[in-house]
């Protein structure tokens, strides 16, 4: 019979005897914890692998040292530091975060979700995350990798998405019931790197997991395979083909980003421009091209100016 009060108690306890063994040595992991530094590294996680945030992050805190000198600082500056991570709009959420902080909390980051999901950027993972590894609350973060482990341990099952709002709550108090006082910090990083390591999405390493003997997704995982797994489905987001390939309006607007970054004040053709961020770019797409610099005008990227066929681009400040 599955006890699942027993159940977590074994779960956090084998997470975390592996965790001392194997843990990652990552550069916001430190015994003084800097708050600031926690938050710089999860807005950078977002959507980025750890590898590329790792070469992106003493850049990114040396340049800002402090909450103060990032929020005092221009969106051309950040935008500029930003280079290399992608999602370029979360450069200038850290921002407003970091402003905010110290108008309203004069420089101190606040310690519990409750407080932090009302701040720009911060959705109810990041403000468990922040609350968690830099204030060691016991608040449940739970992502992709976190609520894979969790369904096929305790559920049987393979689960990427998020489900419905109930089912959500039954996960959050689940993992409550998993940290162990005062370790919630150790635990969430088990978790992560546990997820990473071991409980992979694909091709998971159950025959080295430490949780095989309890876990509820095992036997199944052992018959059945790939069958089990679950499977992602992929959103097609907006964009144009190039080279015969989908490619989301995002990435060409990266691309813009990325040009402008290394090319500041430049005035350049249009088709010139184009021609930078599409490989098969022709005067046809002009009007998509346009589209896309006034879009990021109005997100607050890129002050632009056109005259004829030129345009001016500068990072805005």
């Amino acid at each position: 019979m599955f006890n699942k009060s027993t159940a977590c108690n074994i779960f956090s306890q084998k997470v975390l005897h592996w965790y001392s063994h194997h843990k990652r040595d990552l550069p916001w992991r430190k015994t003084d914890i800097n708050p600031y530094h926690v938050v710089v590294s999860e807005f950078m996680l977002q959507q980025t692998q750890v590898p590329r945030v790792m070469e992106k992050f003493r850049e990114f805190t040396e340049k800002f040292p402090t909450i103060h000198d990032l929020a005092k600082t221009s969106k051309a500056d950040i935008i500029q530091a930003w280079s290399g991570l992608g999602y370029n709009r979360r450069a200038l959420l850290l921002h407003k975060f970091a402003q905010v902080i110290c108008e309203k909390y004069e420089g101190n980051i606040p310690g519990t979700a409750e407080e932090l999901i009302t701040l720009p950027g911060i959705g109810p993972y990041t403000a468990g995350s922040i609350a968690s590894f830099a204030f060691n609350k016991p608040e449940p973060a739970i992502d992709v990798n976190v609520r894979r482990i969790l369904y096929r341990f305790f559920a049987g099952k393979d689960q990427g998405l998020p489900g419905s709002k109930q089912e959500e709550e039954k996960w959050y108090n689940v993992v409550k019931k998993t940290i162990p006082n005062n370790r919630s910090r150790d635990l969430h990083n088990a978790l992560m790197d546990f997820g990473s390591l071991v409980c992979l999405r694909k091709n998971p390493l159950c025959s080295a997991c430490p949780l095989a003997d309890s876990c509820q997704f095992f036997p199944l995982y052992e018959t059945k395979k790939e069958k089990v797994l679950f499977v992602m489905e992929k959103k097609v987001e907006q964009g144009v083909m190039e080279n015969g390939k989908h490619i989301p309006n995002r990435i060409f607007r990266g691309r813009i980003v990325e040009f402008v970054r290394k090319n500041e004040m430049k005035e350049v053709g249009i088709e010139e421009l184009g021609k930078e961020i599409k490989k098969d770019y022709t005067t046809n797409e002009e009007e998509w091209l346009l589209m896309l610099c006034a879009r990021l005008k109005e997100e607050g990227f890129l002050e632009y100016s056109k005259k004829k066929n030129k345009i001016k681009l500068t990072l805005a400040n």
